[in-house]
């Protein structure tokens, strides 16, 4: 008589494909992980930079000295610290003019899970002299 062969997997086939799925998952597992890591970073200095625009904007509007600054806590994660100081402009025909050259840095920092985050932003513009 003759034995007819099984047509079911053997338990060898069977562990690998099981460690064939479990070693995708792994690679699979680790690239969604870092998708979502770089999305929290992207995330954060995208509000760093939409509160230091906001910053800029509302202190250049608030403010007619060409010396000030302040510091603050945003979302109570983002510091920043906003300096206004005057600029010296080296062309002469710029001096004649009854403007003061005005520099405006705002530095916004936070804490992040690989580390503290700094963005320094920094512009320079005129505001009127006063009389």
């Amino acid at each position: 008589m003759r034995r007819s062969k099984s047509e079911g997997m053997s338990l060898i086939e069977v562990l690998v494909a099981f460690v064939i799925l479990a070693m995708t998952m792994s690679v699979i597992l680790r690239i969604n992980s870092g998708a979502i890591r770089n999305h929290q970073v992207a995330s954060h200095y995208f509000e760093a930079v939409s509160i230091a625009q906001s910053r800029l904007e509302q202190m250049s509007a608030e403010i007619d000295t060409d010396s000030y600054s302040e510091q603050g806590v945003e979302l109570d994660t983002y510091s920043w610290t906003y300096l206004r100081q005057p600029y010296s402009w080296n062309d002469a025909k710029l001096v004649a003019l009854p403007l003061v050259g005005i520099e405006e840095i705002l530095k916004i920092s936070w804490d992040a899970p690989g580390g503290a985050r700094e963005l320094t932003f920094s512009r320079i513009g005129v505001i009127r002299e006063k009389p």
